[in-house]
């Protein structure tokens, strides 16, 4: 082999050792977002209750995502929240839950500490 024919296997294996590490990368942030979103499920629903065998199209939509009238959990998780000063986190749960802005649910949880209704 002469020295161009070295060079152009070099090139082509480069190529594909490149190929290979952006699949790797490509499936590593694949699966980071399936745990982040495995996460915030957990969130939503307070606890460990999603297993973790699971995978993210498994996990159903909780009822008060798909109907804001069916709340009563969440409207006890952010009360509590709230009664522990954690109203961060009673924010984050409530933009979560409801898809709100941030403005939207900071302004939410603050009608609930001056003693406004859920609804």
């Amino acid at each position: 082999m002469d020295n161009m024919e070295t060079m152009d296997l070099i090139a082509i294996l480069a190529l594909v050792l490149a190929l290979l590490l952006m699949l790797s990368v490509f499936s590593l942030k694949r699966r980071v977002h399936e745990l982040e979103s495995r996460l915030a499920q957990r969130d939503t629903y307070g606890g460990p209750s999603v297993q973790a065998s699971s995978r993210t199209t498994d996990i159903p939509t909780p009822m008060f995502v798909q109907n804001p009238e069916i709340a009563p959990d969440l409207e006890r998780r952010i009360r509590l929240l709230i009664a522990e000063g954690k109203k961060i986190q009673a924010i984050k749960v409530m933009r979560e839950a409801r898809n709100l802005s941030l403005k939207d649910a900071k302004d939410f949880v603050e009608s609930l500490e001056q003693g406004g209704t859920f609804r």
